[in-house]
C-alpha cells in the first residue's frame, strides 16, 4: 500500500511539472514578434475605378508582460503596461493584380509601411493607435491571419 501511494505521488508530481512547463512554453510563443498577415488592399482612382489584391504585410503581434505595484498615494498603484509595437519600419510597395477596365495608370501601385522588428514599450499615440477594442468588436474581422508566423 505504501508503494502505491508513493508511485501515485510521483506520477502526480510528474504530470504537474509537465502541465506547467507545457503551458509556459506555449504562452512564450505568443510573445511580441513579427508575423505576416493578409491585408485586403484597395485603391480607387478619381473616376471611381478600382484596383485590389491581398497583400501580405509584416506586423507586430503578441503580448508584453505588464504589472502594477500597490502604492499608498492616489491612484494607489504604479502601472507598467507595455504593448507590442514595431521597433523599426520600412516603406514598401506592390503592384495590385486585379483592376477594373480603364483604371488610371498608377492606381495599381499600392504603398504601405511594414515592421522590420518588434519591441515592447508603453504605447505612444504619436505613431500607434492606443485604443482598446473589445474581443467581439466588428473591426477584428477586418484582418485575416495568415499561418506564416515568424519566429
Amino acid at each position: 500500500m505504501l508503494d502505491t501511494k508513493r508511485c501515485f505521488r510521483i506520477v502526480l508530481l510528474m504530470m504537474t511539472i509537465w502541465c506547467v512547463s507545457d503551458g509556459a512554453s506555449s504562452s512564450l510563443n505568443n510573445r511580441c514578434k513579427l508575423k505576416r498577415y493578409t491585408h485586403k488592399a484597395v485603391q480607387t482612382d478619381f473616376n471611381g475605378l478600382r484596383c485590389w489584391d491581398d497583400v501580405k504585410i509584416l506586423s507586430c503581434w503578441g503580448f508584453c508582460l505588464s504589472y502594477e505595484i500597490a502604492h499608498w498615494q492616489f491612484p494607489y498603484k504604479e502601472s507598467h503596461h507595455p504593448v507590442c509595437v514595431h521597433g523599426e519600419r520600412k516603406h514598401a510597395s506592390v503592384k495590385l493584380r486585379h483592376c477594373d477596365a480603364g483604371v488610371e495608370p498608377g492606381t495599381e501601385l499600392y504603398h504601405y509601411v511594414e515592421a522590420v522588428n518588434c519591441k515592447c514599450q508603453v504605447c505612444s499615440s504619436e505613431d500607434t493607435s492606443c485604443e482598446w477594442l473589445p474581443p467581439d468588436s466588428p473591426f477584428g474581422g477586418l484582418i485575416r491571419e495568415d499561418v506564416d508566423g515568424m519566429e
